[in-house]
């Protein structure tokens, strides 16, 4: 897998975090890929009209990995610690909301209350981000303090972590919670499993040739044409649900805060040629804000505002906007040139995408920098809003993921374009609020994404079909709702 440094529930910010925590957590309530919620942790749940008062009844049968009890002390003790600004729980705190306080009134009953309505909160509870900790363990951390052998109550133990990436989790021999619509509701079939971070994509794949790995994630499109066809592995394959799949830009700061720069920019650069000639044709283009299989995405967006490689426009565009050519090549106005940093993390296919994007807008006179980083010098660097651009990635199958990255409220968080905007603020917040698969909510998000594409805070480029090989000897890896996989891996099994 790539990065997972960080793999506290309430922390995670990597798909490959996100992936491990899977193997070691439960939430309230789960979620299957169609969008249907089932019982995981609460056996049932009821929402009051305002949305401001959610009733859970817990299971009691559950234990977590160091021998508690599961109880709504838990379910207190978590997102009680998920709220505190001390966790720094960005996502997790976005996921649960304007939390007032959770209320215990016995063992089995946890009430859950909110200062404002949070009507999304029951599509939220299946994510990593609240996922239930034990209280036990929370009761040896300081504020603030980040778990690095987090204790669960799902299907896999962790039991080590080495300081090269490699986390070893071990079977649950106990578990006989897991979601009705797993094939597997009991303890796993696979004994142990090591997840080791590389974050060189072709050194995953050399040790899933070599078969020091039976599974790898993100394979390049490259190696996937390559092994396609190779019978000793097997592959699944998903689209990747959530906001656009690309990069952003500072909105705030010079020369990306110029609209006619981002127009520039979106209209430039050829989507269709970089997925044909750089990702090999597996990916699809994308312009919008939001991937393909969004609840409520505008399919015909990509018809109506046919960003297409067309140079010629950008270039009339950054004419009429004062950008003229200087001596170098590079355009520049008011003294300032046309030069932006990109920053992003280690990750393919967007760094093969970064490099493509540099070539095609150096042709209307862009100088494009592009700097990879580490994901934690990445998050500081981007919080401090000192990026041009940077790359975004996320999974969600609900548009709501647009407030968390684009509402004035994330500004210092989760907005990293640093976009303030009252008309789009004002339509996240009634999307929010509107009820569940509502045509009035589908419209709301409608105008979400026109908006989106006035002001244009994103270059996106494609919906990115994740590709996951593997030995032909392993079976049953799924995709989830977003199209990662469904961890936790209590289905798969190899044979042989």
């Amino acid at each position: 897998v790539g990065d997972n440094t960080l793999i506290d529930f309430s922390l995670v910010q990597t798909s490959s975090a996100y992936e491990v925590a899977g193997n070691l957590s439960d939430g309230l309530v789960a979620i299957d890929p169609d969008g249907n919620l089932h019982p995981w942790l609460a056996t049932k749940w009821s929402m009051e009209s305002d949305a401001k008062r959610f009733s859970f009844t817990l299971r009691d049968d559950v234990k977590f990995h160091d021998g508690t009890v599961f109880d709504s002390t838990a379910v207190k003790r978590t997102f009680e610690r998920t709220a505190d600004p001390k966790t720094k729980a960005t996502q997790g705190a976005v996921y649960l909301g304007p939390l007032d306080r959770v209320e215990t009134p016995d063992p089995r009953t946890a009430i859950l209350v909110y200062r404002d309505p949070h009507p999304l909160l029951l599509l939220n509870l299946w994510q990593r981000t609240l996922a239930i900790l034990s209280p036990k363990q929370l009761d040896t951390l300081k504020p603030g303090e980040i778990l690095t052998a987090p204790v669960g109550t799902g299907p896999y133990k962790f039991v080590s972590r080495t300081s090269d990436g490699v986390v070893t989790m071990e079977r649950n021999p106990d578990y006989k919670w897991g979601p009705e619509f797993k094939q597997n509701h009991g303890a796993p079939y696979l004994d142990t499993i090591k997840f080791r971070s590389i974050l060189e994509a072709s050194t995953r794949t050399a040790t899933l040739e070599s078969g020091e790995s039976l599974l790898v994630e993100d394979l390049p499109d490259a190696d996937y044409a390559r092994l396609r066809n190779d019978k000793r592995f097997a592959f699944v394959q998903v689209a990747r649900r959530g906001p656009g799949y690309g990069f952003l830009f500072n909105t705030k700061k010079a020369p990306a805060n110029d609209i006619a720069v981002r127009q520039a920019m979106n209209w430039a650069v050829d989507r269709q040629a970089i997925v044909d000639r750089v990702l090999f044709g597996v990916h699809h283009p994308l312009v919008g804000p939001l991937t393909e299989g969004v609840w409520g995405r505008l399919d015909d967006l990509e018809k109506t505002i046919p960003y297409s490689g067309d140079k010629k426009k950008a270039v009339d565009i950054l004419e009429a906007a004062g950008w003229k050519v200087g001596a170098d090549g590079i355009r520049e106005k008011g003294g300032q040139k046309l030069s932006l940093l990109l920053v992003e993390q280690p990750d393919y296919p967007k760094n093969d995408i970064a490099a493509a994007l540099q070539l095609q807008v150096r042709e209307i006179g862009i100088d494009l920098k592009v700097q990879v980083m580490p994901a934690a010098n990445f998050l500081d660097f981007v919080r401090a809003y000192k990026h041009d651009m940077c790359d975004t990635r996320g999974a969600n199958f609900d548009p709501d993921e647009l407030r968390q990255r684009f509402s004035s409220s994330g500004v210092g968080t989760l907005n990293y374009a640093n976009l303030t905007d009252p008309q789009l603020d004002s339509l996240l917040v009634k999307g929010q609020l509107a009820p569940v698969g509502s045509d009035a909510r589908r419209q709301v998000y409608a105008d979400v994404q026109r908006r989106m594409m006035d002001l244009l805070p994103m270059l996106s480029m494609i919906t990115p079909i994740r590709t996951y090989a593997m030995t032909s000897r392993l079976h049953e890896l799924r995709a989830d709702v977003t199209g990662s996989t469904a961890l936790p891996m209590s289905d798969a099994w190899l044979d042989g």
